[in-house]
């Protein structure tokens, strides 16, 4: 079978952003907070089946962690790394941190795929796709998907259940994907509950179809959540699902309002632009299909409650989709373009730059190695903390503390703010103070105003660098010791 340019191109671009996902992955970014939560979960759940370390503190669905446990009772992690036969705790370190990220990249192979499929279907023509495909590999060293979190597995599921149900010329689907697309959206909303913010756009495509293939959709996705609404009342209380959800909802941001147009136009500034351009030109036309994908969920980031930096990582591969068709469009009114032959020229031409930059800004941002205080201070702690002692620490990488050390008693900020006995010797390991973080943590930031400086664990970026601009440094690692007999 002869393979055409089209197919050429897609493999070029396709392998291109499988390198800016793996290049560097274990030293970059730093290991992240909410990451760290998540394989602790995930580690948890392959050892003892258990869904959740607190049931009174059920914030997500547990489907998120479950699915990485699988690979991880697979290949006995984290165990199997941390028994190794070898003297450089380092290579340890790289790897433990190194394979749940690799779980996490392998979901951006299927996501781009998806990109690239939807996009086609929506504006039917390869060009536009391919465009929407490179956009999305723009993406910075794929920032916000080289960190195992639960909102590109939750996105994932998203785009394939509308992919089984946006066939091409308006067609209605066969039962078959309707019954698939419902089952992967009610897992998408098991992986975590943002995910009800894409429903509108998904019904429009299931009301396209017979009544009884509407019910059968229906009834797959209620099947979805109902097993996990009967798992939950087995073994925990579905009240404790209300509360933390309703908190969730009702948390303040410590972050400017509007912080998320800030984090979109770093990570995807094409794909923002000429996303939006996209939306509202389809609106335009009367396509209510792209507003209901997208204006949703970002209204939803933009409602001013707690917003950060994962949760914009479902709307990027949306704009990517949207971008294709203006961005194209915008560089042939910029070029004059009158002839195909030109076309032709100005779309590989177009291609070539997008592909290139996002290499470029791989290898450029990837070179800090932003994980190496951390992995420092790890093996500090972990060869001179006293047993049985209380660390206060980042959960990104205080999970690696006690798969080595398991006699340490391992929490964070937040929750030794309601430890009711406070021990006499408490270690804290963080990049900043408590007050930095919430300034709800009067009990955490007592105790660490009387503790004592121990060692600082401090990586300095290049001077032309992202993470020369953020002032709290969060790669950093600043160890402190509370004693009741006080300071030496």
């Amino acid at each position: 079978m002869q393979v055409t340019k089209h197919q050429k191109i897609f493999f070029i671009v396709f392998l291109v952003i499988i390198f800016n996902s793996y290049f560097g992955l274990a030293s970059f970014p730093e290991y992240f907070w909410d990451e760290g939560v998540y394989v602790d979960r995930a580690i948890n759940f392959a050892k003892t089946f258990q869904m959740y370390h607190d049931p009174n503190y059920i914030d997500h669905p547990p489907l998120g962690w479950i699915i990485p446990s699988l690979f991880f009772i697979v290949i006995g992690f984290p165990d199997s790394i941390v028994h190794l036969q070898t003297h450089d705790m380092n290579l340890q370190l790289l790897l433990l941190f190194l394979i749940p990220r690799l779980i996490a990249v392998s979901y951006v192979i299927p996501i781009a795929i998806l990109v690239y499929k939807v996009s086609d279907r929506l504006y039917n023509n390869k060009k536009f796709a391919l465009i929407s495909l490179a956009t999305f590999g723009l993406i910075p060293a794929f920032w916000p998907f080289r960190n195992l979190l639960l909102d590109p597995l939750m996105i994932l599921f998203v785009l394939v259940s509308l992919f089984l149900i946006m066939p091409r010329n308006d067609n209605q689907s066969s039962r078959s994907k309707l019954i698939i697309s419902g089952l992967f959206f009610g897992c998408a909303l098991l992986v975590k509950f943002s995910a009800i913010f894409f429903l509108p756009a998904i019904i429009i495509h299931v009301l396209r179809n017979r009544i009884r293939y509407r019910i059968i959709w229906s009834i797959s996705l209620i099947a979805a959540l109902l097993s996990w609404i009967v798992t939950m009342s087995s073994q925990y209380g579905l009240s404790h699902v209300l509360s933390t959800q309703l908190w969730q909802i009702s948390r303040a941001s410590s972050l400017p309002y509007g912080i998320v147009l800030q984090i979109l136009t770093f990570t995807l500034p094409i794909g923002l632009v000429f996303g939006i351009a996209g939306v509202v030109l389809l609106a335009k036309k009367k396509q209510f299909f792209a507003p209901l994908l997208s204006v949703p969920y970002l209204g939803f980031l933009f409602r001013g409650g707690f917003v950060g930096f994962v949760h914009t990582i479902p709307i990027l591969p949306i704009l990517s989709i949207f971008s294709g068709k203006p961005l194209y469009d915008f560089v042939g009114r910029v070029f004059h373009i009158k002839s195909t032959q030109n076309s032709d020229r100005i779309f590989d031409l177009l291609l070539t730059v997008l592909v290139l930059s996002s290499i470029v800004v791989t290898i450029w941002i990837t070179s800090f190695d932003a994980g190496q205080a951390q992995r420092e201070a790890i093996e500090y702690l972990t060869s001179t903390l006293p047993k049985n002692s209380t660390l206060v620490t980042n959960p990104g990488y205080g999970w690696v503390v006690k798969q080595f050390r398991p006699d340490l008693q391992v929490t964070d900020f937040f929750s030794f703010n309601f430890i009711k006995k406070i021990p006499d010797d408490v270690y804290f390991a963080e990049s900043a103070s408590p007050d930095k973080r919430d300034s709800s943590l009067i009990q955490t930031q007592s105790i660490y105003e009387k503790s004592c400086l121990v060692k600082i664990f401090k990586k300095d970026p290049p001077l032309f660098h992202p993470y020369s601009f953020p002032s709290d440094m969060p790669w950093n690692v600043v160890i402190h010791h509370f004693t009741t007999k006080g300071c030496q």
